[in-house]
């Protein structure tokens, strides 16, 4: 049978429409790295848990579990799958089936072809599930088993650079010629390193399921120094690159004053220079004015705030330094291209306060 491959690398989701179910499996082997495979859990957890916020009473478009060969037990023990796995109520079809090899430890580059070969019935699995068109996703060392398929034969993709010289000897016909740290091709993608696992199944995500929920799952998952401030300045009222130059002593006032009228004399006083020079070095350094400075980061604390709060837009829009919640509106959909109401539904992290109430109701209150 010919291998099908539909064309997802560059597939572009309609947040409007359901997204297409997808089952992750995630395959467990005695020599794989656990942290490679417990970073995918957390991803897929995560994103479960946003899908769950944004549409409480739909059906879940995604599932996952661990899948092992016959004899070998899994990492996880039967209570912890219980609460933690979210299992296909259904087989999808291949094609909306995403098996993940995690990487192995192996000693050296003889050692991983010995562990690759100690299981030929989960080759013959994955070269079965290849063969009815299914998605398969291989990290670090794992990509030996789709290379030893023949799988990664005209496909461009990295490998782990100590296995490098192995890899091409023992698979001259994939193209290893490329650095960049992940490959996404029609239904075969690799990452080239256990610490990328995280923006790795994302990205996967992303591409298999809804883009938008790659953001969200990095947003959560992901250090985000910005937002780290923007919620710290948030958290009593509401819920450095350069030295001390006259720019920095701007900014730093803009993000302390960010609710404040825009006023551009006790700006310039604050960073202790004339309002001439401040416009023409601000606009050198940071590549904008002062005033388009500050409503960038409005749109950046109004979109926080939407994401992690049940304020209204009117609240938000006066957090953000307007009186006129319709301006802000209107600046808001200029700067992300979309309305905040369709931003709200698309990112947020909350659920509505009244279903929360529901799912956090007491078996008494239940029953009385």
């Amino acid at each position: 049978m010919q291998y099908r491959a539909a064309n997802i690398a560059n597939m572009q989701t309609n947040p409007a429409t359901a997204p297409a179910p997808l089952d992750v499996q995630l395959l467990w082997l005695p020599e794989a790295m656990p942290g490679n495979l417990f970073a995918a859990v957390d991803v897929l957890t995560a994103a479960a848990g946003i899908l769950h916020l944004r549409k409480p009473n739909c059906a879940p478009p995604l599932t996952w579990r661990i899948i092992t060969p016959p004899g070998i037990e899994s990492p996880l023990s039967a209570s912890a799958m219980s609460s933690s796995q979210r299992p296909v109520a259904q087989a999808l079809s291949a094609g909306r089936t995403l098996i993940i090899v995690p990487g192995f430890a192996a000693r050296n580059a003889p050692h991983l072809g010995e562990i690759v070969a100690r299981y030929p019935e989960v080759l013959a699995m994955l070269h079965d599930h290849a063969m009815r068109g299914g998605l398969l996703a291989a990290c670090f060392t794992g990509m030996a088993f789709p290379a030893r398929l023949g799988l990664l034969n005209g496909l461009r993709c990295a490998p782990p650079w100590a296995y490098q010289s192995w890899m091409k000897l023992h698979f001259p016909d994939g193209d290893f010629s490329t650095d960049e740290p992940m490959s996404f091709h029609d239904t075969l993608f690799t990452c080239v390193a256990p610490s990328l696992q995280t923006e790795f199944i994302a990205a996967l995500l992303g591409r298999l399921l809804d883009p938008d929920l790659m953001q969200a799952c990095l947003q959560v998952l992901d250090y985000q120094q910005r937002r780290q401030q923007i919620t710290a300045e948030l958290a009593g009222a509401w819920l450095t690159p350069t030295s001390d130059s006259p720019v920095y002593r701007a900014t730093q006032w803009l993000q302390t004053n960010l609710e404040q009228p825009y006023n551009l004399q006790a700006l310039a006083e604050a960073a202790a220079t004339s309002e001439r020079t401040l416009l023409r070095h601000f606009r050198q350094t940071v590549g904008m004015t002062p005033l388009d400075y500050l409503h960038k980061l409005r749109v950046e604390r109004a979109k926080v705030m939407m994401e992690v709060s049940l304020h209204n837009f009117h609240t938000i829009a006066s957090a953000c330094g307007y009186n006129d919640a319709s301006s802000f509106r209107r600046l808001f959909h200029q700067a992300t291209g979309m309305n905040p109401s369709v931003y709200r539904e698309r990112f947020t992290l909350r659920a509505r306060r009244p279903h929360w109430k529901m799912e956090h109701q007491s078996p008494r209150s239940s029953a009385s």
